[in-house]
């Protein structure tokens, strides 16, 4: 980040797996390139294009004949881009660019970007290739070739949000190119990181190559990497908490996950459980009841001291979620759950269990 991209904003504080970190990116709220109507793609978005992934194409294929298209157009640039956040936090993250003409590789730089999202990274590397590319004598066409569409759409967008520094930057410059040609144009290209691809791959290689490790201080921290790592450590917190029966509730069933470990809270994609059966609300609270135990079961209502039978039809002394589930052979198909799968499948196959019977007059 450039010095004339900091200072907009005050530095903040956020407090993180015991350390103190500072907030080193700033922003730009009012942004001349973020009022509507003076956007990037507002006004060029006929000259913006977003190649985007489709699970139906074979990608490599693809992107050898449009290389090898653009290879052939002298007035077409070529930009491999990528980012790398090593899995220890003893490095800094890194941002990569090769630029092309044909075959002919013009320039390459990376650089260390700091305690950032791999998303962060991706856009710094994006917003170098660019400010590289319009420099670039007779082109009027900039191909980027990147594994992050994510990071593409948002250096385009001049709004506030992690990396804006860098998004204004292309803006600027791609505003400024446009102008100076009727003709000039740019394509963000999708490119699977696990194809190591052609330029792509080359760039992948440089930049994981670039090891970097964390300074004491001046290590620049983006906002969503603090999210990230608050957000993290409120998990680690909570999946510790989760083991104590106390906090989960004595009588909350412990399932598995596919590989045999229990299951664990997780806020990603809604978590295991609202992910599973979020699709239904009357599946969803049969599942909450069966889980927790609250359900209109005898072991429920010996526990809360309710006036009705303890045992079950089948005659066993108690009927337990986990008599239910594992061994009752009288009113309910037996499945053995033991995954959220498995209670899907009993769900679906015995559709009044851990249900309520409510009064036909509405009350109860």
């Amino acid at each position: 980040m450039t010095p004339a991209m900091r200072g907009k904003v005050k530095s903040t504080v956020m407090e993180v797996d015991e350390r103190v970190h500072t907030l080193t990116e700033s922003f730009e709220p009012f942004a001349p390139e973020a009022r509507p109507g003076d956007r990037l793609l507002d006004r060029y978005a006929d000259r913006l294009r977003f190649d985007e992934r489709d699970p139906t194409q074979d990608r490599r294929p693809y992107l050898d004949e449009l290389i090898a298209r653009a290879r052939a157009d002298p007035l077409t640039v070529l930009a491999a881009t990528d980012g790398s956040v090593p899995q220890s936090n003893q490095y800094q993250a890194a941002s990569a660019a090769i630029i092309y003409k044909g075959h002919r590789e013009l320039e390459r730089t990376r650089y260390v970007s700091g305690r950032v999202t791999a998303p962060d990274a991706e856009l710094n590397a994006i917003s170098c290739a660019v400010r590289l590319a319009v420099k670039q004598a007779n082109c009027q066409h900039i191909m980027v070739f990147t594994d992050s569409m994510g990071s593409a759409h948002r250096a385009v967008d001049p709004g506030v949000h992690s990396g804006q520094a860098f998004s204004l930057s292309v803006c600027r410059v791609l505003k400024e190119w446009f102008e100076a040609d009727d003709l000039r144009r740019i394509t963000f290209v999708y490119v699977p990181s696990a194809l190591r691809w052609d330029i792509h791959g080359e760039a992948h290689k440089y930049v994981t190559e670039l090891k970097v490790r964390v300074g004491r201080r001046k290590t620049d921290n983006s906002i969503d990497a603090l999210r990230s790592r608050a957000a993290h450590s409120v998990l680690d917190s909570w999946s510790s908490t989760f083991q104590d029966p106390t906090y989960r509730g004595s009588e909350f069933l412990e399932l598995q996950q596919p590989d045999g470990r229990p299951l664990q809270p997780s806020y990603l994609n809604g978590g295991p459980w609202l992910s599973t059966f979020g699709h239904s609300i009357t599946e969803f609270a049969r599942v909450c009841w069966c889980i927790t135990g609250h359900a209109p079961i005898g072991a429920y209502y010996r526990r809360f001291k309710i006036n009705e039978p303890h045992g079950c039809t089948c005659g066993a002394a108690l009927q337990s979620h986990q008599h239910i589930l594992f061994r009752c052979r009288d009113r309910y198909s037996v499945h053995y759950p033991r995954f959220l799968g498995d209670i899907a499948s009993f769900m679906k196959y015995n559709p009044t269990a851990f249900g309520f019977d409510w009064d036909p007059s509405g009350v109860g």
